[in-house]
């Protein structure tokens, strides 16, 4: 039997989009292969044990909410051993800017069996490592736990849960009005992310 955790955050974030540029761009929603960095850190899973975040993310199937974007702005930094757009670590110094999201507001609903869903559950309510939205500097304002409904498809949960606001999704749902592609799936291999199809759905249309 499936069912659907429903989670949320609050506060400043930053679910950035995979580049090699000076400037760090935010994505507009959060990304899938953070949400799954989000909870492997709640259960305890290291980046280096990448078999394991791969695994996590085949049993789960996600939707992502964006309640309230917030207000975009940007923070200077330098940073040392940077990797080139070759895949190669530079070890020198260089200037980048990253983009964050102020007063921005997501709920997540994350769908799988109830034995995995349980798992989940106990994570976070009392997560292992501390957890982020999306960097460190952007700390949980929150309890992420909201609630678990007892629904196969995560945006029929988001509708249920009547937050408001665009849902983009694994997998189809009501309301549909568009079709994206994003490279943001954890693949088999560490830091190698696949193509994904994205399902936009919002009711206020």
């Amino acid at each position: 039997m499936m069912e659907t955790l429903i989670l949320k955050t609050e506060g400043m974030s930053a679910y950035g989009v995979q580049t090699f540029d000076v400037q760090r761009r935010v994505n507009n929603f959060p990304t899938r292969s953070a949400i799954i960095g989000l909870l492997g850190a709640a259960l305890g899973i290291r980046r280096s044990e990448h078999e394991e975040l791969y695994s996590l993310s085949t049993k789960l199937v996600i939707a992502v909410q964006v309640n309230n974007i917030g207000q975009k702005i940007m923070d200077y930094h330098t940073v040392q051993n940077f990797r080139s757009p070759a895949g190669k670590i530079k070890k020198s110094t260089k200037q980048t800017y990253r983009e964050y999201w102020c007063d921005s507001e997501h709920t997540f609903a994350i769908t799988s069996g109830k034995d995995m869903i349980d798992r989940l559950e106990n994570a976070v309510k009392k997560p292992i490592f501390t957890l982020f939205q999306g960097r460190k500097s952007c700390p949980m304002t929150r309890p992420l736990f909201d609630s678990r409904k007892s629904q196969d498809n995560p945006v029929k949960a988001l509708l249920d849960n009547a937050d408001g606001g665009q849902i983009f999704s694994d997998v189809p749902g009501p309301h549909q009005i568009a079709t994206l592609k994003i490279r943001d799936v954890t693949g088999d291999l560490a830091r190698k992310y696949s193509m994904r199809s994205i399902y936009l759905c919002s009711k206020e249309t």
